[in-house]
């Protein structure tokens, strides 16, 4: 089973689930982040909402794997499935990628982790608290889990499964804000990179240009307009949303096609968008700073895929930073969350133990109606006998013998559902099938999967 660095799995037996009558199904997590690949390997990776839902479609679309969520950030690109076949998924994983991509991106490599059961379940839950993030309790990975989930909810592609596995990790992710300082203070991408950005010169005085108009940029923005610029220009293809994030700030709105005057006039540059190509190439940079008098230029792309020609660092007078420079400056300052660290691995291990608990009890849910349909059998059977009698006695009958059924039935079923994934628990679901010759399918044990 494939490990992440600085993760360890907190349930010891992987997950495993009787689902949709389709068997015996495992969980399986496929992806790449900040620490297995680089910036290159993440932008080929990185999908746009409207690819993530043709991929969610194809995923989920042939019985393979019957759910399907795709978290995509700048961090990383992940996939979380359900199926019975854990290398046939993996498979089918690559090749929704590859549709989308026309390459194997997800090809066997140093790149990419594969985890199963209770460490796909943990290596999530930790992403949720902000643990494995470039930036430690980052404030934006919360949002980004529940975006992906609430896609593949509608989309039709998030089930039993794994609406459980992401509403256990939205909860753990909220849990570690309120129950610790995790999250204190401003520290995300966007207040690193102008604390980046800061170390090049203060930012008060400067003309500042944010292209983009989403969460990272409107922090960006927020944290650019608390050191006291002379300007903050927002350029983004809508130009409602530029000049609503601009007034926040006291700035101004321009359009795209306004970009090279803006960048002329620009001391700073912050871009952080989801357009799926480059929008400032190395030409037009060259183009910007031979308007400029010598003035210098400072570029941060927080952009996955680059907004930002990567060429565009060997024009003169330019220094252009990518989102991978930020973990470089992040550590100063973070001392406060990083003491916050063991706490919250204790509320992920709390959140570990529920969900792996739901999980035992999924497992013998057919056995446990296996039996109650057997006891509730031979209960019409007796009142069938009883159909001479009066109505009213009948009746009477009838909500006796359930009590007595539902009374005799409550210890045995917590005892079936208890530690189900054990080999006393599995020991115990058999031995029920036997007794009461149930005709649930045996449990089968399912082993952990590696690449």
């Amino acid at each position: 089973m494939g490990v992440i660095p600085d993760g360890a799995p907190c349930v010891a037996s992987p997950v495993r689930v009787e689902t949709r009558g389709d068997g015996n199904m495992q969980l399986l997590l496929v992806g790449v982040n900040h620490r297995t690949a680089t910036l290159e390997e993440r932008e080929a990776l990185a999908l746009r909402e409207d690819e993530a839902r043709t991929l969610l479609a194809d995923l989920t679309g042939r019985g393979l794997v019957p759910e399907a969520v795709a978290l995509s950030t700048c961090n990383r690109t992940e996939f979380y499935a359900v199926a019975e076949t854990i290398a046939a998924a993996d498979e089918h994983i690559r090749e929704a990628v590859r549709a989308v991509r026309d390459g194997d991106l997800l090809a066997p490599g140093p790149q990419r982790y594969v985890l199963t059961g209770g460490s796909a379940a943990e290596h999530l839950f930790r992403v949720a608290c902000g643990l494995d993030s470039m930036v430690l309790g980052d404030v934006q990975i919360l949002g980004q889990v529940k975006e992906a989930y609430t896609r593949a909810r509608q989309a039709g592609a998030a089930g039993v499964v794994l609406d459980r596995l992401f509403e256990t990790a939205l909860r753990a992710g909220k849990r570690a804000r309120r129950e610790t300082t995790i999250g204190a203070g401003t520290v995300s991408i966007a207040s690193a990179a102008v604390e980046l950005a800061e170390t090049h010169g203060p930012l008060q005085g400067c003309r500042v240009l944010i292209i983009g108009a989403g969460e990272t940029a409107r922090l960006a923005a927020r944290h650019v307009a608390q050191r006291g610029p002379a300007a903050i220009v927002v350029a983004n293809r809508d130009l409602s949303r530029a000049a609503a994030l601009a007034e926040s700030v006291g700035g101004r709105g321009v359009a795209l096609a306004a970009l090279g005057d803006a960048l002329a006039a620009a001391d700073v540059v912050v871009s952080a968008t989801r357009a799926p190509a480059t929008l400032v190439s190395a030409a037009l940079v060259r183009q910007v700073m031979e308007r400029r008098a010598a003035r210098p230029l400072l570029m941060i792309d927080l952009a996955v895929p680059r907004d930002i020609e990567p060429e565009a660092r060997h024009v003169a007078g330019v220094t252009l930073h990518a989102v991978d420079s930020i973990q470089a400056v992040v550590g100063e300052g973070l001392g406060q969350r990083a003491a916050q660290v063991p706490w919250v691995e204790r509320i992920i291990a709390d959140e570990c133990a529920r969900f792996d608990a739901w999980w035992r009890g999924l497992e013998a849910t057919p056995v446990v109606v296996a039996l109650r349909d057997h006891f509730e059998r031979v209960r019409l059977q007796e009142l069938e006998r009883m159909r001479h009698l009066p109505p009213d006695e009948r009746a009477r009958a009838d909500r006796l013998t359930r009590a007595l059924i539902n009374r005799l039935l409550h210890v045995p079923t917590l005892r079936l559902k208890s530690d189900a994934a054990s080999d006393e628990g599995h020991r115990r679901l058999i031995a029920a099938q036997e007794l009461f010759a149930l005709s649930a399918a045996t449990p089968q044990r399912a082993l952990p999967q590696a690449e």
